[in-house]
């Protein structure tokens, strides 16, 4: 099994044509649904069957609407700061109910804070290609249709760290003061400077409002970093990993495994939590019993593949098994075909894909991504992740030319353990 010109020119197109047709997809609008729906007839040319399946979201509440809550909880905490007991508390209140709501909603997945946002509609894309033979095995490919709402810190080649650490800095500093203030005032031990009514200006106001000078334009800048209206058009991020899932069931279909069956998916609302995911596991879990699913997000552009072994903001560890297997199917694939863009291991600051839902759930899943691997860059990101220069004009044939081909290989070398 081996990628060829064909194929590539067809997941290409498709990008181009998914991209140009239905524009930006965010989760649960009309033009996710249409795109889903123009994948569904792909599907249904070379699948065996093919399924559509709505699930209900709240596309604004992840993962934006909670940084924004969290922003604004801690952006007004240092009001309370100049004033009379027991008011100073109430910034260190702000700051940490903004943390522990987006640490429990974001991070951890709880999504109790869901109610304040309106309903949505999604939908999953599946289709099955049995083999020739007795199924022994499963493999599910997967993309997600949907597209991200722009994150501007996306638009930075590199992530302005120092901006970043004074920001978080300002939260940690607004706790600090906050506690130190309020007991000093409780035992009566601090130094005033100006007292009227409600207001009470101390050393501790001194020192903390001329530092935060310098710390609240970061924590703004982090907030506004985070956060975007304009919902960008996602060719690589993530209707590359469409297109070469379909080129793969494409090519499948033609050239069939002796007991591999392949499950080719179209997920819905991944970029607000990977919700189509989790009601895949939801509905379908029973298919992931016995196999692995592997997960091709953002990798239709840069010059090195990267497989995330662990995602350390949501402490996630993937597969060690899946991750190895695409390694191996890397390397086999790269003998074959000796320009192959190389593929490096390591872990990601924030970002997760579909596949933390697998691995969460007991199954085997990892993922795969494109990146710029540039000397000296010290996070691994995609090209224009979550940017509205992400369009098919940037889409690397090469990249899409090698997904498909590892891909392949990797469905070769499961199905010849099989017979």
């Amino acid at each position: 099994m081996q990628a060829n010109e064909s194929l590539t020119e067809y997941a290409y197109n498709m990008i181009k044509h998914l991209e140009e047709t239905f524009g930006p997809r965010y989760s649960s609008s009309e033009a996710e649904k249409k795109a889903n729906l123009w994948v569904k007839e792909e599907f249904s040319k070379f699948c065996d069957e093919v399924h559509q399946e709505e699930f209900e979201t709240r596309p604004n509440a992840y993962p934006q609407g909670i940084i924004k809550i969290t922003g604004v909880l801690a952006g007004i905490a240092f009001i309370f700061m100049p004033f009379v007991f027991p008011l100073p508390l109430f910034s260190a209140i702000f700051v940490l109910l903004g943390l522990f709501i987006l640490i429990t909603n974001l991070f951890l997945g709880q999504r109790w804070l869901g109610f304040l946002f309106k309903r949505g509609i999604s939908s999953n894309v599946y289709g099955i290609i049995r083999p020739s033979g007795e199924v022994k095995y499963r493999i599910l490919f997967e993309g997600h249709i949907d597209s991200a709402k722009q994150l501007r810190i996306g638009e930075y080649e590199r992530l302005p760290a120092k901006r970043f650490l004074l920001g978080i800095l300002y939260l940690v500093f607004t706790v600090v003061i906050s506690l130190l203030k309020f007991f000093a005032q409780l035992e009566g031990t601090i130094l005033i400077y100006l007292e009227a009514g409600p207001f009470q200006w101390t050393l501790y106001d001194w020192i903390y409002f001329l530092a935060l000078i310098i710390l609240y334009p970061c924590f703004i800048f982090i907030i506004w970093g985070l956060t975007g209206n304009v919902v960008v058009p996602g060719a690589a991020d993530n209707l590359s990993g469409i297109a070469v899932t379909a080129a793969l069931g494409k090519y499948v279909s033609q050239n069939r495994p002796k007991h591999i069956e392949i499950i080719v998916a179209s997920m819905g609302s991944e970029e607000i939590g990977s919700r189509g995911a989790d009601y895949f596991v939801q509905q379908h879990g029973e298919l992931l019993q016995n196999g692995i699913a592997y997960v091709i997000d953002d990798s239709g552009a840069g010059d090195t593949f990267y497989l995330v072994e662990k995602s350390i903001l949501y402490g996630i560890s993937f597969d060690p098994e899946a991750m190895n297997r695409i390694e191996t199917a890397h390397t086999h694939y790269k003998t074959e075909v000796p320009d192959a863009v190389p593929l490096k291991r390591g872990n990601v600051i924030l970002g997760a894909s579909d596949a933390a839902v697998y691995v969460k759930a007991g199954y085997k899943s990892g993922f795969i991504l494109g990146i710029l691997d540039r000397e000296g860059a010290r996070i691994a990101k995609p090209p224009h992740w979550h940017s509205i220069h992400d369009t098919w004009k940037n889409i690397n044939k090469k990249m899409v030319r090698d997904n498909i081909g590892i891909a392949l290989k990797f469905v070769e070398l499961l199905d010849s353990e099989y017979s």
